[in-house]
């Protein structure tokens, strides 16, 4: 019954849609995926004259297809990333929250982009099938 469970949890997840959020009272109403990506990847920290600060989910299938869906890379490839940008000094991965911490940080700081598979009471501005 556990493995039944487990699996239907995380076949869920594979086949759900993402959906990136930013908080309500954001400016930002829309979103490409080749800013999101150039945001998780910390290559700008502006989208349209707007700072915006990317949140990771620790939720490790959650972050897998999200990387995998819109920054084409693998986890491997995305720790690669990191470990040399953090080497050299330069940038450091966004952070990683559970769900119920996302849900916290949308409702009092009005400057975070983040995903899910809704919408954590914020503002839809793109969804990833």
């Amino acid at each position: 019954m556990k493995t039944i469970l487990i699996l239907a949890t995380v076949t869920s997840i594979t086949f759900a849609n993402i959906s990136v959020i930013t908080p309500k009272n954001n400016k930002l109403t829309n979103i490409t995926e080749k800013e999101l990506t150039n945001l998780f990847l910390k290559k700008t920290n502006h989208i349209r004259g707007i700072k915006i600060t990317p949140i990771d989910s620790s939720n490790r299938e959650l972050y897998e297809q999200f990387y995998k869906k819109v920054i084409k890379k693998t986890p491997s490839q995305i720790r690669e990333y990191w470990i040399n940008q953090v080497y050299r000094g330069t940038k450091q991965p966004p952070k990683r929250l559970s769900y119920n911490q996302i849900k916290k940080e949308i409702e009092k700081n009005s400057m975070i982009i983040t995903y899910a598979t809704n919408t954590l009471n914020g503002k839809l501005i793109l969804t990833i099938k």
